[in-house]
């Protein structure tokens, strides 16, 4: 197969599937929350475990709701944004190559994919921060240990699939065509 060619399946990639479901998951999870929080929450959980300040459920939604919505909104349409920007202000592997504007479409494609996936896992593991909040705002001692494994796997996972990004091949311009 022709490296240049579109061999992007048509439809939603998997990634943007996995941004949409995470963002159905957490809006499930503000809303409920929304109508089952007690009046005070904690606004602030320190590393470890102890509530640095209360507030009120409705800023807790209203916070996590901005948060969320913000968070899925950049990571859908940032990687249309692509090749409308200046380039200095573009950070992705190859970019000489993946802006010229015959691999641009393509380019998009495989940032969009790459950007949901990393947005997927931000939603599920800021989605699993407010349930802890939760779990804490109504009597419930946190266990750290899990948060703490939770963060490290979002960390590794994050981090791994920067590094795939930027040294995988998938990104990587055919040797038959000049990079500059």
């Amino acid at each position: 197969m022709e490296h240049l060619a579109d061999d992007s399946p048509p439809g939603l990639s998997a990634g943007r599937a996995a941004l949409l479901a995470a963002a159905a998951g957490y809006a499930v999870l503000v809303a409920y929350q929304a109508f089952t929080l007690p009046d005070k929450v904690p606004g602030h959980v320190g590393p470890g475990g102890d509530v640095t300040w209360w507030g009120d459920r409705a800023g807790h939604v209203a916070i996590a709701s901005a948060l969320g919505l913000s968070l899925f909104l950049l990571m859908w349409f940032l990687p249309r944004l692509i090749g409308r920007m200046p380039q200095d202000l573009v950070n992705m592997p190859h970019k000489e190559y993946w802006l010229r504007p015959e691999n641009l479409p393509r380019a998009q494609r495989m940032l969009a994919d790459d950007l949901s996936w990393i947005g997927a896992a931000t939603l599920a593991f800021v989605g699993y921060a407010m349930y802890e909040v939760g779990k804490i705002a109504g009597g419930v001692e946190p266990f750290l240990g899990a948060f703490w494994v939770v963060f490290a796997l979002y960390m590794v996972g994050v981090i791994g699939w920067s590094l795939r990004m930027q040294f995988g091949s998938r990104w990587r311009p055919p040797r038959s065509h000049p990079q500059g």
